[in-house]
């Protein structure tokens, strides 16, 4: 029988529970979990489930969690990440600020706190906890803080401060670096440096980022402007073929039309 993947995660946290309260046969005392611990568990469990698409179910897990121990700021984080899978963004919004009210140096959920603001609009209250993120040297995935808050001094039209981030997010994670390539090829674009443009979106374009449509997109664009119309052509027409019936498809089509 195939177990749904919240009967995996019941049976994984009931399998824990065992094993530290029942303990070996020949142990003379039984180990009690805190509620603490239990909470722990819980959050762990609803972080399968949210890794197996399942936000339902870690809502449901994490409300369990915070009947046992309502002051883990992880569980609040999680719970952030529950509601933005199912596009309640200000249910996320609200979960992250506690955690982070919680734990006010937490990296994850400080970068967590400011992409939300920043989705929701609002861009000077997501700077201060995206800068927490981005500037913690323990930080394992600064790059991500890093690439957010160069996105919002884009939006910004902060586009010195934007550089400075996504260039320290590339050379931190040159490989997970798709989306910081894609916004600093936009700056280079606009300042007339057309090269650097390029070479900024052809990386956006390759590898893991191979399809990030709309970086091939710009990409096409670039060449456009450097007046390399071949290229630019071939490029318009990849995009056509494997990004069918997205609109920058439709874009790359239309701009196939006026090529000299």
């Amino acid at each position: 029988m195939k177990l749904r993947p919240n009967s995996k995660i019941v049976l994984f946290l009931s399998f824990l529970l065992i094993i530290v309260q029942v303990g070996c046969a020949s142990a003379p005392t039984q180990r009690t979990l805190s509620k603490k611990e239990k909470a722990r568990l819980l959050v762990e469990a609803a972080n399968g489930a949210l890794f197996e698409g399942d936000a339902i179910g870690a809502l449901q897990l994490l409300k369990s969690a915070e009947a046992q121990d309502d002051s883990l700021p992880e569980l609040y984080h999680s719970r952030a990440l529950a509601f933005y899978s199912k596009r309640d963004i200000q249910e996320a919004i609200k979960a992250s600020e506690i955690a982070v009210k919680l734990k006010p140096d937490y990296a994850d959920a400080n970068n967590t706190l400011g992409k939300l603001l920043m989705d929701d609009g609002q861009y000077k209250k997501a700077e201060a906890p995206l800068l927490v993120a981005a500037n913690d040297p323990l930080y394992r995935e600064a790059f991500k803080a890093n690439t957010n808050i160069g996105i919002l001094y884009y939006r910004q039209n902060q586009f010195g401060k934007a550089v400075k981030h996504l260039t320290k997010a590339i050379e931190e994670a040159p490989a997970n670096s798709c989306i910081s390539h894609y916004y600093r090829g936009h700056i280079y674009l606009r300042a007339g440096d057309l090269k650097s443009a390029i070479n900024d979106y052809d990386k956006a374009t390759h590898k893991f980022c191979s399809t990030f449509g709309e970086a091939h997109y710009a990409l096409g664009i670039a060449y456009e402007r450097n007046k390399q119309y071949d290229l630019a052509r071939k490029k318009y027409v990849d995009v056509k073929q494997n990004f069918s019936n997205t609109n920058f498809a439709e874009k790359a089509m239309e701009r196939l039309k006026y090529l000299p």
